[in-house]
């Protein structure tokens, strides 16, 4: 199968490494209806066989992202309210659609019980794929193109959550939350213990948990970004102890603030950070339609589509969390 793509930069930097674009097929509509039958139909396999695990959110029908942050911060206070040291890694995979392995992939789909007549549509729909690369009007020769999920694709998220079903039984010990190729691990020190002991029990199992991490990696060949790999330690009353996590030559960096799924996340698990960001962005985008009111004249239904496609998002996006807010906090959004 042929396709045309477009590289673009990752990140918002005009200029950045090859390593740092992102491929993004540009298939026909012929193709995006194949795709979108043989997604309903696979689906359906995954589904009626419960293949996929539950702590998996993303790109799946009846799990909402909301859900998957609300039994986050769920696990998080109860492991707090044992008064014991908490730590969560937010895991980072190196262009993870991008590091699918064609081989592993069918192979472990065949181990899962993916009918044949499946597994032969997906080796065909994944292999035989090239591309070129043209800059300035300038082209180079064609290569094959060897791994990696078509960018744009609507079956490439499947695939790649079912390809990575498994993950959490290589971390069987922490608590691990999923959505697409984000990861959570949740570790605790054991309960019965000694702050101190409880210390040195929760770094024996962050160790444990880079081991296992890694592995999974080099078996699967999904690397992993340990540049954006961190941590967040979490405690009521006692400070973080100190730690120094490494996993081969990366250490480990720890943070006070992180962005998880759209939602901030601090040490002592309060909410004042992301109401007041929240909070900031609501003033602004309405003062930004009181602007376009005053510099001339509109229609109370404009306003009223500005609202909703600019502001009322971000209402909805705080109501999960509302019941978990303080007095304080409520009110101030009230």
């Amino acid at each position: 199968m042929e396709s045309y793509s477009n590289s673009s930069p990752s990140k918002k930097e005009p200029i950045c490494h090859p390593v740092s674009t992102c491929p993004t097929s540009l298939l026909d509509v012929f193709l995006k209806v194949n795709e979108k039958f043989f997604l309903c139909r696979f689906s359906d396999i995954l589904k009626r066989r419960g293949i996929l695990p539950d702590t998996q959110s993303g790109f799946r029908e009846d799990f909402r992202l909301q859900t998957r942050v609300l039994l986050f911060f769920e696990q998080v206070s109860s492991l707090m309210a044992n008064s014991s040291p908490v730590a969560t890694i937010f895991v980072d995979f190196k262009a993870a659609f991008d590091q699918l392995w064609f081989e592993g992939c069918i192979g472990k789909l065949k181990q899962l019980g993916i009918p044949k007549d499946y597994l032969r549509w997906i080796d065909t729909w994944l292999t035989g794929r090239r591309a070129y690369i043209e800059i300035a009007g300038k082209k180079s020769r064609w290569f094959n193109i060897l791994k990696g999920c078509p960018q744009g694709s609507i079956f490439s998220p499947t695939l790649f959550i079912t390809y990575h079903s498994d993950m959490g039984d290589f971390l069987g010990f922490c608590m691990s939350h999923f959505f697409a190729d984000d990861l959570a691990a949740v570790l605790a020190g054991s309960i019965g213990m000694k702050f101190s002991s409880q210390c040195l029990d929760l770094e024996r199992k962050l160790q444990l948990f880079f081991e296992n991490l890694e592995f999974y990696s080099i078996l699967t060949s999904q690397p992993i970004n340990y540049a954006k790999t961190e941590g967040i330690w979490f405690a009521r009353a006692i400070g973080p102890p100190k730690i120094d996590i490494s996993a081969g030559e990366n250490k480990i960096r720890w943070t006070n603030n992180l962005k998880y799924l759209g939602y901030w996340i601090t040490p002592k698990l309060g909410f004042g950070t992301f109401t007041n960001k929240s909070m900031l962005k609501i003033r602004q985008r309405i003062g930004m339609i009181n602007r376009i009111r005053i510099a001339g004249p509109t229609s109370p239904t404009l306003r009223k589509a500005l609202f909703h496609s600019f502001v009322l998002p971000l209402f909805t996006w705080i109501f999960p969390l509302f019941p978990l807010f303080t007095d304080k906090q409520q009110q101030g959004l009230n």
